[in-house]
């Protein structure tokens, strides 16, 4: 158990991933001009990543379940529609830098039909193209989906991760359950944490890689 604390408090590997980043931005600040709508958009997700990631810290030091599911959804969410200036190369009459500068002007990315699809670019969509990046993917979208809208996930968190105590009332097959109504767990599932914390991480990373590849791409 406490090795599983120590790890939940050491984000060193969350630094790592900051510092490439920094890398990243860095080398976006000498891409060529033709470019400057892909880099505005390269510069968007990772301003929001860097904003989930910090927040993820806070959840997790703050034991909410809750939030560490939704930040999930939403680092996979971007890593979902950062692959699609790779999506928009292989469409007729787009490309990367229109798409950028589309979703610049306020287009969302989901009414677009990308790669031929005859379908619009839902978040299933999406992230049935990314799937190749790691066999994991599908479940964690689909458990942490359950976080966004109320949901069962919702309910489900107040009976399994809150304190609960149970008093017999005399001369009575009844019981009394005392619920806290925590907006934090108060009996967190530890390794529960641990693998949220490891599934942010292997997402930012996977976006880190990817920005990476787009960078060297535009300076060519």
């Amino acid at each position: 158990m406490s090795n599983i604390l120590e790890e939940l408090h050491d984000f060193s590997l969350y630094d790592r991933v900051k510092t490439d980043f920094e890398q990243i931005f860095a080398a976006t600040l000498n891409l060529p001009d033709h470019t400057v709508y892909e880099r505005h958009f390269i510069w968007g997700a990772m301003r929001r990543t860097h904003s989930l990631s910090l927040a993820m810290r806070q959840s997790i030091e703050a034991k909410n379940g809750q939030m560490t599911a939704t930040l999930i959804r939403l680092n996979l969410d971007t890593l979902a529609r950062f692959y699609a200036l790779y999506w928009a190369d292989e469409t007729p009459e787009l490309t990367s830098e229109t798409l950028s500068k589309e979703v610049f002007d306020g287009r969302s990315i989901k009414d677009l039909k990308l790669r031929g699809a005859k379908e619009k670019a839902t978040d299933r969509w999406l992230i049935e193209q990314i799937t190749g990046l790691a066999n994991w993917i599908p479940e964690v979208y689909k458990n942490a989906s359950g976080a966004i809208h109320f949901s069962e996930f919702h309910i489900h968190q107040v009976i399994s991760s809150q304190s609960h105590t149970e008093e017999t009332m005399p001369d009575s097959e009844f019981q009394i359950a005392q619920v806290s109504m925590s907006p934090v767990d108060q009996n967190p599932n530890l390794t529960d944490y641990r693998n949220a914390k490891t599934a942010f991480l292997h997402i930012s990373m996977m976006l880190a890689g990817a920005m990476k590849h787009r960078v060297e791409q535009l300076a060519i």
